[in-house]
């Protein structure tokens, strides 16, 4: 399989460092319920490691779940409740999410179960120098990354511009906060060397990554929008933690999903529940409708052309009854060697697609089509 690179901006091979495709995915904060747009990324990862595993390939692939947010304190506070109450409460329901949709490849990591992995990763970045207090705060010094804003295609001045964590006290514009001391957002956590604070965001997802994958990993995947600051940061500090300019092989991106020439976000109240788009749609329905964009390219929701896709799902359905019995090809046929060659390339899901309409509403390769479906996580 070949995958777009955001990194290098070309499409690349998925390889393994030692036959186990390691993926990591950045899941949602857990402070409200899940939507379309966390469902276009659930699903397309989804698909991508269902096609490796079912190519025999080893693959794990996790999916990091932000439980340590101010986010999560603020709906606390509103429903006089404690953080932990509201994380664990939302991933409950983002589980029950996935499984209806379901999603049956991807392993679960929360940040909270990784903070002692994160004290002692900044306590590391301190010992090295690489790292330095200021005014309660423990930043990452950029000022030796010679490579930082390479993922995001940004120019010193550009990173300067487009500076985050602004505080006092900060060496360069750049450096990356680590360890908040100063924040009191309701959750927190001591060392005595540290003192009291959190891992911030991109601290808790280098911790998951240095204790799953000792920071060396093949693919790191999440939608557009957090390739800069939280992406670029990330790898930043899998640089130094690891002493390896690539330590992730491949960075990849999905398109963001819009309502109404909106982002659909939890922050602007303008979601789409994937629970409640379940009552009315199966989860075929709901893949089918996503695969059929392109996952790099943004996505505009609209009803109508979900609806159509009640009739995609019907064809394939009764196309499938009428040969019961039949058989996933063990050899490759020309349709299969059709339909993976979209896949592997770029993972074009909207060529597969059309490609596994044809084959049902032909009607002459149910075999094949049982391929087709089972690629496209489709249950029938």
């Amino acid at each position: 399989m070949r995958i777009f690179n955001t990194l290098s901006g070309m499409e690349e091979k998925a390889t393994s460092r030692d036959g186990n495709l390691r993926m990591i995915i950045c899941g949602p904060t857990v402070y409200d319920f899940s939507h379309l747009g966390h469902a276009r990324i659930l699903l397309f990862y989804d698909l991508v490691a269902r096609y490796l595993i079912l190519s025999g390939k080893r693959t794990t692939a996790i999916l990091n779940i932000t439980d340590i947010d101010p986010k999560i304190s603020l709906r606390a506070k509103e429903e006089r409740s404690s953080a932990a109450d509201i994380s664990n409460r939302f991933i409950k329901e983002l589980m029950i999410d996935i499984q209806s949709l379901g999603i049956n490849t991807l392993c679960i990591a929360r940040t909270s179960d990784y903070v002692e992995t994160a004290k002692k990763i900044i306590l590391e970045l301190c010992g090295k120098k690489r790292a330095y207090f200021s005014n309660g705060n423990i930043y990452l010094d950029t000022s030796s990354l010679v490579s930082y804003g390479k993922l995001s295609q940004m120019s010193r001045e550009d990173l300067v511009n487009s500076r985050v964590d602004i505080a006092p006290g900060k060496k360069n514009p750049n450096d990356i906060l680590l360890w908040n001391g100063i924040d009191d957002f309701g959750q927190k956590y001591y060392d005595k060397s540290l003192g009291v604070g959190v891992p911030w965001w991109h601290m808790q997802d280098a911790s998951v990554a240095m204790s799953i994958f000792n920071g060396l990993y093949d693919m790191h995947g999440g939608a557009t929008e957090l390739v800069y600051p939280h992406h670029e940061s990330l790898l930043a500090q899998l640089q130094v933690l690891t002493s390896n300019q690539r330590p992730v092989k491949i960075w990849n991106h999905v398109g963001l999903v819009s309502i109404n020439g909106k982002k659909m976000s939890k922050s602007l109240g303008n979601i789409i529940r994937i629970r409640d788009l379940i009552r009315k749609y199966n989860s075929n329905i709901i893949r089918l409708y996503l695969f059929s964009k392109h996952y790099r390219q943004p996505f505009m929701f609209s009803q109508s052309e979900l609806n159509k896709f009640y009739s995609t799902d019907e064809t394939i359905a009764s196309a499938l009854w009428k040969e019961i019995g039949s058989k996933i090809p063990h050899r490759r046929t020309r349709l299969t060697k059709e339909f993976t060659s979209y896949i592997e390339n770029d993972v074009n899901t909207p060529a597969a697609l059309k490609l596994l309409i044809e084959t049902a509403r032909e009607g002459e390769s149910t075999a094949d089509l049982r391929y087709m479906v089972r690629i496209f996580g489709l249950v029938y």
